[in-house]
């Protein structure tokens, strides 16, 4: 079966950037919980939801541009439809499972919490898959 042609004025959904914001809340997220795991102090968390907010969208930036590769000035789209799902999914997927791991682990290099770092791995694995289903299923449906 042919992929669907898109015209002007189709509906689209441009993978690399549901990548890109799959990374950052799942990130943040990760990155916050893992701090308040190893401090216990919401400012703490607070802050890390911010820096991994900003780091994770970074990760996503690069994991866009190294799996949606696009000439300049173009973007990997995918028209909204019934094939839509499986496409976002792996997109929000793979941004969410890498941002998270990442965001959650290095909290725990940097304070030196080798102690928590199995349970912060999974904590980072599972934000990032919840998160990237939730996140590919919305796109998908937009």
């Amino acid at each position: 079966m042919a992929p669907p042609t898109i015209s002007s004025g189709d509906r689209v959904v441009d993978l690399a950037a549901s990548l890109r914001f799959a990374a950052l809340v799942a990130g943040a997220i990760a990155c916050a919980v893992s701090l308040w795991v190893i401090k216990k102090n919401i400012l703490w968390a607070l802050g890390a939801l911010v820096l991994g907010g900003i780091g994770s969208f970074c990760i996503g930036m690069v994991l866009g541009r190294v799996i949606f590769r696009a000439p300049s000035g173009q973007a990997v789209v995918v028209k909204l439809g019934p094939g839509t799902l499986a496409q976002t999914l792996k997109a929000n997927l793979i941004g969410a499972g890498v941002s998270g791991l990442i965001a959650a682990v290095v909290p725990a290099l940097l304070f030196a919490e080798s102690a928590n770092l199995t349970q912060l791995v999974g904590l980072g694995v599972g934000v990032g898959i919840v998160v990237g289903t939730v996140s590919g299923y919305l796109a998908s449906r937009t």
